[in-house]
C-alpha cells in the first residue's frame, strides 16, 4: 500500500480520526505535529524557519522511506522544503493551496507583523468564539467542522503561530522560493495541486505551475479547509493523485 504524509497548516492539524479514516484501505498515512503544535507544543520556536520544520518532517520519514508527500496551506511551503532537500524520500508532491507567494500568506503577513500579546488575544477570541471562527473559514460548516474547530483552535499556542506565520513570511519572499518549486516542478518529480472551488480563485498559482503540474484538482463545493468539509471527497482526489504518480513513474522506467 502506496504511504502519504499530510503536513497541516498555520492552525490546527490534519490527524482527526474523521480526517484519516477515509483514506482507510487506499492509502497508508501519517500525519505528524509541526514544531511548537501538538506534541510538541513545548518545543521552543525563538527563531523557527520552515527549514527547520521541513528537518522535523525528514526525521519522521526517514525511518519508513520514501512518501507521497501533502502539504496543505503553509504545510505546502514546509512540503517543498522537504522535497528540495531530501528528494529521495518523496515520491511525489501534492500542494493543497500551498503557499506559492505572500498572497498566499495574506493571514500570515498580518500575524507576523503583530505583537505577542496582540497574537495571544486574537487567538483567545478565536477559541471563546469557535464556532465564528469556522464559519469564516468555511460557508455553512456541519457538525463535523462545529466539532472539530476547538481542536484545532487548541493545538497551539499562540506564540508558535506568530513564529510559523513569521518564518513562512521569510521564506516565501524572495524569488529563490519560486524558482525552487518551479525546479521541482520540472524535474522527475510529480507535483499535483488541489484547491477547494470557492477559494481556487484565491489562490495565487502561477501559470507556469499550473502548466507544469501533473495534475489540478479543484473539489467542487469546497474551500481552503476541504479536508474538514468533505473528508470523502478530499482523500478520494489525494488518492488520484498517488495513482497518477505511480503510473508516470511507472512509465518513465518502462
Amino acid at each position: 500500500m502506496e504511504r502519504i504524509c499530510l503536513v497541516h497548516g498555520l492552525i490546527g492539524a490534519l490527524n482527526a480520526p474523521e480526517i484519516l479514516q477515509p483514506f482507510a484501505g487506499r492509502l497508508s498515512v501519517s500525519a505528524p505535529d509541526l514544531l511548537g503544535y501538538g506534541q510538541f507544543a513545548d518545543h521552543s520556536t525563538v527563531s523557527l524557519t520552515i527549514e527547520d520544520q521541513a528537518q522535523h518532517v525528514i526525521a519522521h520519514l526517514e525511518a519508513d522511506g520514501p512518501v507521497h508527500l501533502v502539504g496543505h496551506s503553509v504545510g505546502g511551503a514546509v512540503a517543498v522544503f522537504v522535497a528540495g532537500l531530501r528528494p529521495d524520500l518523496v515520491k511525489s508532491l501534492i500542494s493543497v493551496e500551498g503557499n506559492f507567494t505572500l498572497k498566499d500568506a495574506f493571514w500570515s503577513s498580518r500575524i507576523a507583523g503583530q505583537k505577542a500579546e496582540d497574537v495571544e488575544q486574537v487567538l483567545e477570541d478565536f477559541r471563546t468564539d469557535s464556532v465564528t471562527w469556522i464559519k469564516g473559514a468555511i460557508d455553512a460548516p456541519d457538525e463535523l467542522a462545529i466539532r472539530l474547530a476547538p481542536e484545532l483552535l487548541s493545538n497551539q499556542p499562540a506564540s508558535t503561530i506568530k513564529a510559523q506565520a513569521t518564518a513562512v513570511v521569510a521564506a516565501t519572499r524572495g524569488p529563490e522560493y519560486l524558482e525552487g518549486i518551479r525546479a521541482l516542478m520540472e524535474s522527475d518529480l510529480p507535483v499535483h495541486l488541489i484547491a477547494g472551488a470557492r477559494s481556487a480563485a484565491g489562490w495565487d498559482t502561477p501559470d507556469w505551475a499550473n502548466q507544469l503540474c501533473t495534475s489540478r484538482i479543484n473539489i467542487p463545493d469546497t474551500g481552503h479547509l476541504m479536508m474538514i468539509e468533505n473528508p470523502q471527497r478530499f482523500a478520494a482526489c489525494v488518492a488520484q493523485c498517488v495513482v497518477l504518480s505511480e503510473s508516470v513513474a511507472h512509465d518513465r522506467r518502462s
